[in-house]
């Protein structure tokens, strides 16, 4: 009766503990070289701040570190494509080097600022700026002032860079509750680039690596495509090569 009993209690739980990232977990447990996470992590943070911006489920999407589960389910479908070593996936690695475009410069703000309140003059001479509040935001964040643009009068706006990637939807609003803050956004690039783009089907990952064609800083006019899945045991398939106009 005890062991029936446990049956009926264990499959309650199954049922009730699916849910929408049941299909995210099952691709977990990939091995992530430290090549990879050392040179694609900012990669990564930038692909999942996309997914975050078009709407998509990412767990923890409304706090400013990135979930680390999410971050390394990039990572490990970067590396999974790494470890073929074939001719298709040197080519990115050694050869091109591709790169996913930082549309969103992550570690970056611009700040619109009242320069006559003593603050800002603090933060401007080099000082804590004496509010307790912002000078520990600032310090929780490795946030420090970018004194090659101070502000003046007629571009009254300020740069703080970090060492960190964060999810700016979520910092941003913290910076424009002080009253001598008028204004945050984050920071980003002009142009286009290559991409890494990803996108999740159930239990299969799928990575176009994107080299942009033409004057990509005004705008790339087409790109060569190389598309790979990834399947929930971290193995890699080259599907095709493609010119995208």
């Amino acid at each position: 009766m005890k062991i029936l009993i446990l049956a009926i209690l264990l499959a309650a739980f199954c049922l009730c503990s699916c849910n929408k990232s049941d299909n995210l977990k099952s691709i977990d447990g990939c091995p992530i070289d430290t090549v990879i996470s050392n040179n694609y992590l900012n990669d990564a943070k930038e692909i999942v701040y996309q997914r975050i911006l078009s709407g998509d489920y990412v767990m923890d999407s409304n706090q400013v570190l990135f979930n680390q589960q999410e971050v390394d389910r990039v990572l490990s479908a970067i590396q999974s494509v790494y470890a073929l070593h074939s001719a298709q996936s040197d080519s990115i690695f050694n050869i091109d080097k591709i790169h996913t475009f930082k549309l969103y410069v992550l570690n970056s703000i611009e700040l619109q600022v009242n320069i006559n309140t003593p603050e800002i003059k603090n933060m401007v001479n080099g000082q804590p700026t004496g509010n307790t509040a912002f000078d520990g935001l600032l310090a929780k964040y490795g946030f420090t002032y970018n004194s090659r643009y101070p502000p003046v009068q007629n571009l009254p706006f300020l740069n703080i860079t970090s060492n960190t990637w964060y999810n700016m939807q979520a910092l941003l609003p913290m910076f424009k509750q002080f009253s001598f803050i008028l204004g945050a956004q984050g920071d980003g690039s002009v142009g286009d680039g290559n991409k890494i783009i990803y996108q999740i089907n159930g239990a299969t990952r799928t990575l176009n690596f994107n080299i942009g064609l033409g004057d990509c800083p005004a705008g790339c006019t087409g790109s060569y495509s190389r598309q790979f899945t990834i399947d929930q045991n971290c193995k890699a398939t080259f599907i095709k090569s493609a010119y995208i106009p």
